[in-house]
């Protein structure tokens, strides 16, 4: 079964999900988008709106579902993660056999992107409480906690050298010749290599931590709050990746921001100004300070977590670069810019985190 907004109505009303009475009054309206996956918004009312999502049954796309399932099912079953359960959509169903998802609706939702972009405010109140998202999720599992049904894989950024570069993005020669050229560069291949190598695998992880996977809402008491969705990459593994996802969000937001018609400038567009580094400098900090904290890491930790967050934010820039590329016919100068800032971090870890953050390696050492 393939879901349509013709016929999403009858799987809805066949599980249950729907409210009948508000359909029969005219509130009833499916709103598809345009994405990898089937997505169907169906708004019925403020308080008993879903959405739909909809996964192939490619062996990739099977494999993302259960992922996504596994982890609601550790939210809803294990006590150390039902923190979680509210800061994450309520999921209402799931179809195995068709590799459907429908969670609850936030009908005036929007993601973090588009919440930044429309009122240029960075709110550290924000950016703590995504450190207190991450906090949560990032707990060992219980040794008698089952987790059988995540694959404790690396992320492929991190495995380029194992593979040829057309291997990854079949078909797609801009994104061939982009990871060719990674893989070329010594610096950058030894330090994917590196981080590989040093890849634990021990906390739940989100997978794929960015602005757009978080939505900006607002509570019962109308204040404003946010949920983590797309768990499709949740995983055990290296909860560093989860941060390096977030301090990717600011630095590419800033990087792409750039004219890609004048390669050589270094000033922002008028609309872009808002988004310089140094303005977004004050919300990263505190993310990363309330992290350390929530976290309760040592004083003697700092130095290496800095060091390895930083590696593999150049990481999470490399793979933000490569899988937009697969969008392009060529290779634009802002993606080429991204790849040279990650070669930069990796060179100088503790360098970067004082240019782009404005945080001195000594003040942590």
């Amino acid at each position: 079964m393939q879901l349509t907004p013709e016929n999403i109505y009858r799987f809805l009303h066949k599980r249950q999900l729907i409210d009948n009475d508000a359909v029969v009054k005219g509130n009833f309206m499916v709103i598809p988008a345009n994405t990898r996956n089937t997505i169907l918004k169906i708004m019925v009312g403020k308080d008993n709106s879903l959405f739909a999502k909809q996964m192939g049954k490619d062996p990739v796309s099977v494999s993302q579902f259960q992922r996504e399932i596994n982890a609601y099912a550790l939210f809803k079953n294990n006590a150390e993660f039902s923190t979680l359960a509210h800061l994450v959509p309520d999921m209402l169903d799931y179809d195995d056999e068709n590799n459907i998802l429908i969670t609850r609706l936030l009908p005036d939702a929007k993601n973090l992107s588009e919440y930044y972009m429309l009122t240029k405010n960075f709110d550290l109140t924000l950016a703590r409480e995504q450190a207190h998202i991450l906090s949560a999720c990032h707990v060992v599992p219980d040794a008698k906690t089952d987790t059988s049904g995540f694959p404790k894989m690396v992320p492929w950024v991190l495995r380029l050298h194992q593979f040829r570069a057309a291997d990854f993005f079949v078909g797609n020669q801009a994104s061939t010749e982009i990871i060719q050229l990674i893989k070329d560069n010594s610096v950058l291949q030894n330090a994917l290599i590196d981080l590989a190598d040093s890849w634990q695998y021990t906390h739940l992880i989100h997978g794929d931590i960015k602005w757009i996977n978080f939505l900006a809402t607002t509570n019962d008491t109308n204040q404003l709050t946010q949920k983590l969705i797309d768990w499709e990459l949740a995983d055990i593994g290296d909860p560093l990746w989860d941060v390096a996802g977030l301090l990717q969000s600011y630095i590419s937001i800033w990087v792409l921001g750039f004219d890609n018609a004048n390669p050589y400038s270094n000033t922002l567009p008028d609309y872009m100004k808002p988004f310089d580094m140094r303005a977004l400098q004050p919300s990263a900090q505190a993310f990363l300070k309330e992290y350390i904290t929530l976290q309760a890491y040592p004083t003697e930790y700092h130095p290496y977590f800095y060091d390895k967050v930083m590696r593999l934010t150049a990481a999470r820039i490399i793979q933000t670069s490569v899988e937009a590329t697969t969008f392009n016919s060529k290779i634009e100068a802002n993606y080429m810019r991204c790849i040279q800032l990650a070669y930069n971090i990796m060179k100088d870890p503790m360098t970067a985190l004082d240019e782009l953050f404005n945080i001195k390696s000594f003040h942590h050492v």
